[in-house]
């Protein structure tokens, strides 16, 4: 169901993540890929 697939996507961007040095960020991220949203390009 809907819990899996999230815990899933959290299961394979928590093994992307490695690299992330920042706690807050992680977090961050998590909620970004739970919620479906996509994050922005960066500004130059």
């Amino acid at each position: 169901g809907g819990t899996e697939s999230i815990n899933g996507l959290i299961e394979l961007h928590r093994r992307i993540a490695r690299g992330f040095r920042n706690r807050e960020n992680y977090r961050l991220r998590m909620l970004l890929i739970g919620g479906g949203l996509t994050m922005p390009p960066p500004q130059v």
